[in-house]
C-alpha cells in the first residue's frame, strides 16, 4: 500500500471515532508524524493506520482508546515506535517467537562450528573428532545469546543512534545509562553462575561433526520456514 493511501484510509477512520478516541489517536499523529519519531515516513503511517483499525474495532465494543493503550498516548506512541524501529515483539506470541529464535539461532551455529572442527581434524590426517558437549553449556549459550542481543539492540539498535542524537540536542549533559548496562551485567554473570552449578547435575552427551551437521541443517530449515514464514506474516 502506498503512502497516500494509508493515509487517506487513516483519515477516513479517524472520522469514524468519536470525539474522545479522536483526540486521543490526534496525540499519536502528532508524534509519529513528528521528528521526534525514529520511524520512516511510510512505516510511520502504516503504524498509524494499524493503530486506527484497531480503535475503531474497538470502540463498537464500547472500548476506549486509552482503556488499550493506556492514559498517555505520547509515551505510548514513543514506546511503540521504538520498538518498531528496533523491531521488538509486542505481541505474547510475537514474543515467544522471538525470544525462542535467539537461542535457536546461536545453538545452530554453535553446532555448526562443532562440525567444522570435527571435519578439519579428519581432513588435516588425524581421527573424526567426538565432541563431548554438556547440557548446561547449550543452555548457558541460550540464555547469553539473549541477553547479548538485548543489550546489542538497546545500545546499538537503529532507533537508538537517532534518540542519542535528539537527547544529546535537548541534554548536553546526559550521562551514559550505567545502570541499564550494570543490570544486563548482573544479569549475565547470574547465568553463567547458575550455569556452572548445572554443570555439576546435568548430563553432558557426544556428537561425532556428522551428527553436528544434520542438527546445523535442521537449525537451518527452521529458521528459514518457522521464523522466517512468521516474520513475513
Amino acid at each position: 500500500m502506498y503512502i497516500h493511501e494509508m493515509i487517506q484510509e487513516t483519515k477516513q477512520l479517524r472520522q469514524q471515532m468519536n470525539p474522545v478516541n479522536e483526540a486521543y489517536f490526534g496525540e499519536m499523529v502528532m508524534y509519529i508524524r513528528s521528528g521526534s519519531s525514529p520511524l520512516t515516513e511510510a512505516k510511520g503511517e502504516e503504524v498509524l493506520l494499524g493503530l486506527a483499525r484497531k480503535i475503531v474495532k474497538n470502540q463498537e465494543k464500547d472500548i476506549l482508546a486509552k482503556d488499550l493503550f493506556g492514559p498517555d498516548a505520547a509515551a505510548y506512541s514513543k514506546q511503540l515506535a521504538e520498538d518498531v524501529s528496533m523491531r521488538k515483539p509486542r505481541s505474547t506470541r510475537d514474543k515467544i517467537m522471538y525470544y525462542t529464535m535467539i537461542p535457536w539461532i546461536a545453538l545452530t551455529w554453535v553446532f555448526f562450528i562443532y562440525m567444522i572442527t570435527g571435519f578439519f581434524s579428519k581432513w588435516f590426517g588425524g581421527e573424526l573428532e567426538y565432541t563431548l558437549i554438556s547440557s548446561a553449556s547449550l543452555l548457558l549459550i541460550a540464555a547469553l545469546s539473549i541477553v547479548l542481543v538485548e543489550l546489542v539492540i538497546r545500545y546499538l539498535g537503529p532507533g537508538s543512534r537517532k534518540n542519542d542524537e535528539q537527547e544529546r540536542q535537548n541534554e548536553p549533559n546526559r550521562k551514559f545509562d550505567i545502570k541499564a548496562l550494570g543490570i544486563y551485567i548482573g544479569i549475565a554473570v547470574a547465568i553463567v553462575a547458575i550455569g556452572l552449578l548445572l554443570t555439576r547435575i546435568m548430563p553432558s552427551f557426544t556428537v561425532s561433526p556428522w551428527d553436528s551437521l544434520i542438527i546445523f541443517v535442521i537449525g537451518i530449515i527452521g529458521q528459514k520456514f518457522i521464523y522466517g514464514r512468521n516474520k513475513s506474516k
